[in-house]
């Protein structure tokens, strides 16, 4: 199991931009710690910010919930929704926001479309297994899990050179390649970040050690060996629909994953079919 020191975490403090929270989301925090939170003053806040009381419309509003009817109003979705569910989708909607492309050398909405497709894959898989999974972690986790890419891709001018080269070396994990750079990796910063915003700690670990393709021989919670296994899934099923090969992972963990989740090549394959529908839905 990976394991980050606090040296190691100052040097990003000091060395990388980090996005600090907005004082929307330590409001809404706030309020959560209270003994017995108010929704309509939960609701009441996050209708202070149209760009994210829109975000929260549409996503409630999408295939991914499912709704019979469509729900117009903030306080009756965080009603449905619930306080974590909504204290995740705020969060992932500002962490998301806090970015600017005129600082990245990489497409941002190219970035945050895959990864949304991944979160969304993930969900779907989630739906489908018998463990009970939490939804919105799924869903965090999937759009998260490569959140230190902006930092890195902020920092460093050439940072698409490195990614190409580790799309072109499947031997060698990104993490690796990264290291071998730039003395640090987008995992170790994603679990900077993803600390910072206090996502939830079993998924700031699983974001720190996603590439990590042993994951799933260690000894550990088998909870969050299905969230790793349902989260490598969901990124080879994305990477095959847009690159048409198996992303570079996926051939050292396959079988683990398989055995894990309790599927085989013909689930794999209706993932594939599911997923794509999914994703001409939402386009």
């Amino acid at each position: 199991m990976l394991e980050v020191d606090d040296k190691v975490l100052a040097d990003i403090r000091r060395g990388f931009s980090v996005p600090a929270q907005p004082t929307l989301l330590l409001k809404l925090q706030k309020i959560m710690a209270e003994d017995e939170p108010d929704l309509n003053v939960l609701a009441d806040t996050i209708s202070q910010d149209v760009a994210v009381a829109s975000t929260i419309l549409k996503t409630i509003n999408s295939p991914l919930y499912g709704l019979a009817r469509s729900i117009s109003d903030i306080h009756k979705s965080v009603r449905y929704i619930g306080l974590n569910g909504i204290n995740s989708l705020v969060t992932n909607t500002l962490i998301k926001n806090s970015f600017e492309q005129k600082d990245c050398s990489i497409a941002l909405e190219e970035f945050w479309d895959n990864a949304t497709h991944i979160a969304n894959t993930c969900v779907h898989i989630g739906h489908s297994l018998k463990q009970a999974v939490s939804k919105d972690k799924l869903f965090s986790l999937g759009l998260f899990h490569d959140c230190g890419i902006p930092v890195m891709a902020m920092k460093y001018n050439d940072y698409n050179d490195t990614y190409e080269l580790a799309y072109n070396t499947p031997s060698k994990t990104l993490p690796i390649i990264e290291d071998e750079t730039y003395g640090v990796n987008h995992a170790t910063i994603g679990y900077y970040v993803a600390s910072s915003w206090r996502l939830p700690k079993d998924i700031c670990q699983l974001i720190l050690s996603h590439h990590d393709r042993e994951f799933l021989n260690f000894k550990g919670s088998r909870v969050q060996k299905f969230y790793y296994a349902i989260l490598k899934l969901a990124e080879n099923i994305v990477h095959n629909h847009k690159h048409f090969r198996d992303s570079a992972d996926w051939p050292y963990v396959q079988d683990m994953v398989y055995t894990l989740l309790d599927i085989d090549e013909d689930d794999y394959q209706d993932y594939i079919e599911d997923t794509e529908a999914f994703h001409r839905q939402e386009n």
